[in-house]
């Protein structure tokens, strides 16, 4: 794992002259461990694979000056006590209606998930409704929809839904406007900070070398799950059964 390239991102953007002197020292880094494991076992023997576990956008500023709209997104500057205390009336709640956010989910607190007598569904719509009117909020989702999948079938729906897990995630996912979010990165002010489920968090590159591979590009939709199943198939072995991809035909029809 070259882990800097997260690090530098996240402080000066994916398009910074950080980010670009990053990369060709990364570019240095690969060629010295090619090197080792060429004198070492020779690469017409290996078979080099290279990714990234995700995406991320571009730093507000530059988006901006492309006449891109973006921007940072600070949910301490919401009312949020109007809004909580709209749904507290409503539904005659008394003491903390939220333990804490932690993006992309929202929690309620436990007096509130283990009363019995309060209509969580119904509840979960209510703040749904009032996150949506928040600026910088796209879409606010209930675990009660991704619970009974009741979501519309579209990839930002199907990227939310498979990220609930029913025994740990909050009881709302909140998904910001396309290149809005919270640029704050383990206590640290950011230029940018990935992990939404809109399409530029995903674009990442999928490479494969050696081993008697001929050079191509390949511009089909391809995913970083079908590395496993590919290489299984490569050394005609089975998948590890948690897998979940496709074999690259481009890969095996070497």
């Amino acid at each position: 794992s070259f882990s800097s390239t997260d690090y530098v991102g996240h402080v000066f953007g994916p398009s910074s002259l950080e980010a670009e002197d990053n990369i060709l020292q990364l570019d240095r880094t690969l060629a010295e461990l090619l090197a080792f494991v060429d004198a070492e076992v020779g690469l017409d023997n290996v078979l080099v694979v290279l990714s990234a576990d995700h995406g991320g956008p571009d730093a507000p500023g530059y988006l901006n000056s492309l006449g891109i709209p973006a921007g940072y997104v600070d949910p301490e500057s919401w009312d949020r006590a109007a809004a909580i205390e709209r749904i507290k009336s409503r539904f005659g709640l008394e003491g903390k209606l939220i333990e804490t956010y932690d993006h992309p989910y929202l929690y309620f607190s436990a007096d509130v998930k283990n009363d019995a007598g309060i209509d969580q569904e119904a509840l979960e719509a209510a703040v749904v409704d009032e996150l949506t009117r928040f600026p910088g909020v796209s879409v606010a989702v209930s675990s009660s929809a991704l619970r009974r999948g009741n979501v519309p079938d579209t990839d930002l729906y199907r990227a939310v839904l498979n990220n609930f897990n029913s025994k740990r995630s909050g009881e709302i996912f909140i998904v910001f406007e396309p290149n809005w979010f919270i640029n704050d990165f383990d206590g640290l002010t950011v230029a940018s900070t990935h992990g939404s489920p809109w399409a530029y968090d995903t674009y990442v590159p999928v490479v494969f070398a050696g081993a008697g591979l001929t050079p191509a590009v390949v511009d089909r939709r391809v995913h970083t799950v079908d590395v496993a199943p590919t290489l299984s198939a490569f050394l005609g072995i089975k998948p590890p059964s948690g897998s979940d991809g496709e074999p690259l035909v481009e890969v095996l029809a070497r």
